[in-house]
């Protein structure tokens, strides 16, 4: 390892912790504003990418100013939002200027109107392997901050953003540990999407655990409430059963919302395949959705407009219950 390298990284781990006392502060102050969510769960496949696409959309549609940031390696947001091949999509090289070498975090556009975007993709994978060294490097370090100011690094790169976004998204990762405990320390609030299978439940505790290691370095960070995902719009036992299992699980630290976004395999198809959101493609003119598509479609955008409302006053009375402190 270079000279130089030792001192970026000591450099780097400065400004984290400098970031990370500044998160403790403003949880101690009646003027903080919480309007990052972190979108996560330590399982895959349980619609993560598509709720942080479509509550950007719909955010940025009643005219809030969006930031959309990806911290997966997989980089599905530009599949679900339609811009795979275009310049949007960096493959998560804005974040790697970033997070390795210390320049500003910038969003490569608009991917809609008021919304903004730094993508995931493939290079994030030197982004989760030089969090694992900071991690080892620093894990027998007797000052607490210092063994765990790796978790600061997108705190630190988000912080200089905060004032230019009405809201921010992080959609992280479900694989990377280290990737879900920085996304958390740069996050005020936690949206957690959930299955029915014990699988899904699993991750969720995984999460409720990294939720609290977060936490020790940003007391701001709240857990938000569970979306139940995939769930069959007829099934309102099972849906209630699941409900009391997932408070169960958390300890009643969060609500599950009463909005769950049901399993609709044609539309989830035909939306990430065109690059839209249920809501754009209810209200398009494309003509080549089939009739049983279109209705599928219609009764998933409604869930997802319901959720939103149910999010944003759910960020609202969070805030609301801070100022009343």
């Amino acid at each position: 390892m270079s000279t130089q390298t030792i001192t970026l990284r000591i450099r780097d781990l400065s400004h984290a912790v400098a970031a990370m006392a500044r998160r403790r502060v403003a949880a101690e102050s009646d003027q903080a504003v919480r309007k990052a969510i972190a979108d996560v769960n330590g399982k895959g496949g349980v619609g993560k990418s598509s709720l942080a696409a479509a509550i950007a959309v719909s955010f940025a549609a009643i005219g809030k100013r969006v930031l959309l940031l990806e911290l997966d390696p997989q980089g599905n947001n530009a599949e679900d939002l339609g811009f795979l091949g275009s310049l949007l999509n960096d493959n998560g090289q804005a974040q790697v200027d970033a997070i390795l070498y210390g320049k500003p975090l910038v969003p490569t556009g608009e991917a809609r109107p008021n919304l903004f975007v730094v993508p995931g993709g493939p290079l994030l994978e030197k982004i989760v392997e030089e969090l694992y060294v900071q991690r080892r490097a620093y894990s027998e370090s007797s000052d607490p901050v210092m063994r765990d100011a790796w978790m600061g690094l997108y705190a630190s790169a988000l912080e200089p953003l905060r004032d230019d976004y009405d809201l921010i998204i992080l959609d992280i990762a479900p694989g990377y540990e280290t990737l879900q405990l920085a996304g958390l320390l740069a996050s005020d609030m936690a949206l957690i999407p959930a299955k029915s299978d014990p699988s899904s439940r699993k991750g969720i505790r995984a999460v409720a655990s990294r939720f609290l290691v977060a936490r020790r370095h940003n007391p701001l960070l709240i857990l938000l409430g569970v979306v139940l995902f995939g769930i069959n719009a007829s099934a309102t036992k099972v849906e209630e059963k699941i409900r009391e299992l997932l408070e169960e699980d958390l300890g009643g630290a969060a609500h599950v919302f009463p909005t769950a976004i049901r399993h609709v395999e044609a539309a989830a198809v035909a939306c990430r395949t065109r690059g839209k959101v249920p809501a754009e493609l209810r209200d398009g003119d494309d003509n080549s959705l089939k009739p049983s598509e279109l209705k599928s479609i219609q009764a998933l955008a409604q869930d997802y407009e319901a959720l939103g409302f149910q999010v944003l006053r759910a960020i609202v009375e969070a805030n609301k219950g801070d100022k009343a402190k």
